[in-house]
């Protein structure tokens, strides 16, 4: 499937860009994974690569995010234990889905001024199971 113009859908939702810092999102395709991989005692590694791949897909929000903003960004993220995640994936060249979790998301206020929260860049993960 080509390209079609958007790299997130968060369970069936396209994830909008304006919740993306330009140059700041970065996906690691299809990771490998090993079980009890080792070194020989000639220091040769023997790799027991797993068939199932992960991936990790992270970016920062833009600066000055309001309150009321990172509440609709948070709408996209209802339970961060388990999503299905459809994404550009740039191994395949094509979008692929997998079941993700979002970890701990950390907060950092810019300014509390005029009742309201302006928050700097805020970092966003997502971690294929």
């Amino acid at each position: 499937m080509a390209f079609e113009g958007w790299l997130l859908k968060l369970e069936g939702r396209m994830f909008p860009m304006k919740f993306i810092a330009h140059s700041s999102y970065n996906a690691t395709p299809d990771q490998q994974q090993d079980e009890d991989s080792y070194s020989d005692g000639y220091g040769e590694l023997h790799r027991n690569v797993l068939p199932h791949k992960r991936t990790k897909i992270e970016w920062n929000t833009p600066e000055m995010l309001h309150l009321a903003d990172k509440m609709e960004m948070q709408l996209y993220f209802p339970d961060r234990i388990a999503m299905t995640v459809e994404y550009w994936n740039d191994e395949k060249n094509e979008y692929t889905s997998g079941k993700f979790y979002v970890p701990d998301i950390k907060f950092p206020y810019y300014d509390t001024s005029e009742n309201d929260i302006r928050y700097g860049s805020i970092r966003i993960a997502l971690i294929e199971y």
